[in-house]
């Protein structure tokens, strides 16, 4: 019988030494023990991401870690993961950091076995936290102050919605009554609008709006005199 001929070597290039790396990094993840994530619980104000891993870092190396946070406020949501190099040191913290006194909380910590976690748990665990209200409050204002503009007489000038007219209107009428309120003479139209006469008709509509507001008196007919 002839004997079997041994496996011819592989060339060296770049992608036969890549796939020999790949395959021994499988063989090694093979042998080598599983990960293990905890459920973190109740967590104390002030305790966030880098409190998290240096504190459970005395249990054993920390792969991977991350604070639930609110979308609108960036604030803690007093919850998070974190995940161990070793899934027996999960466990370990599982049993011994549950309902352990941390500040002024009372820890909830539970093991996640491999199939209740989700592929995206730790979906940019690397990100950087940030508030994200400056930003939306700056978005804000820029809607309402760069608003389109339209052309009155050669000019442009900010479209005003129809709130917004009613709401200046509010106020012109409001100021309007108090300076005839202190029987000062001002123009608010002219001010306002360059020009107009709305102060005068207002005056002038003044006497006949009280007039008409006075109650008619009833005449009182006298008893005949038999």
């Amino acid at each position: 019988m002839e004997a079997a001929k041994p496996a011819p070597k592989r060339r060296k290039t770049k992608a036969n030494r890549l796939t020999e790396a790949l395959e021994a990094d499988a063989d090694k993840d093979e042998e080598a023990e599983p990960r293990g994530v905890v459920y973190l619980g109740s967590l104390p104000n002030g305790f966030f991401e880098p409190q998290m891993k240096t504190y459970f870092s005395q249990f054993g190396e920390v792969t991977r870690f991350r604070l639930s946070r609110s979308p609108k406020t960036g604030g803690s949501k007093g919850f998070g993961f974190i995940e161990f190099r070793q899934e027996s040191v999960a466990k370990i913290v599982a049993q011994t950091m549950n309902k352990y006194l941390l500040g002024d909380r009372s820890l909830v910590c539970k093991f996640k076995p491999k199939d209740e976690c989700h592929p995206k748990m730790f979906k940019g665990w690397r990100r950087k936290p940030f508030d994200p209200r400056p930003r939306r409050r700056e978005k804000q204002m820029l809607s309402v102050n760069d608003r389109p503009t339209v052309e009155v007489d050669g000019q442009a000038v900010p479209q005003l919605t129809e709130l917004q007219v009613k709401h200046h209107e509010r106020r012109r009428k409001k100021l309007k009554g108090k300076l005839r309120q202190l029987e000062i003479d001002y123009d608010v139209d002219e001010i306002l609008n360059g020009g107009g006469t709305a102060d005068n008709e207002a005056e002038a509509e003044e006497p006949e709006a009280q007039e008409q507001k006075q109650p008619k008196k009833k005449k009182r007919r006298r008893a005949a005199v038999g």
